[in-house]
């Protein structure tokens, strides 16, 4: 994999924002703790991309070839 980035937002409403890249599987979320709680620890929704996927799709294609 690439490099890992992490891209903050903070909306004028105070809302804020994180884009995770770079990081295969449910990595990211645990990547970013400390900086959510930094934030004021508040998660109103998470919204996973493909990334997030892609260690559980590598484990499934590992079982179908074994």
């Amino acid at each position: 994999m690439g490099e890992e980035t992490i891209e903050v937002t903070i909306r004028p409403d105070g809302r804020v924002e994180m884009h995770v890249t770079g990081v295969s599987g449910m990595d990211c979320v645990e990547r970013t703790e400390d900086l959510t709680r930094l934030l004021g620890g508040e998660v109103e929704a998470h919204e996973l991309t493909a990334e997030a996927y892609q260690d559980a799709q590598e484990r499934q294609q590992d079982r179908q070839w074994h």
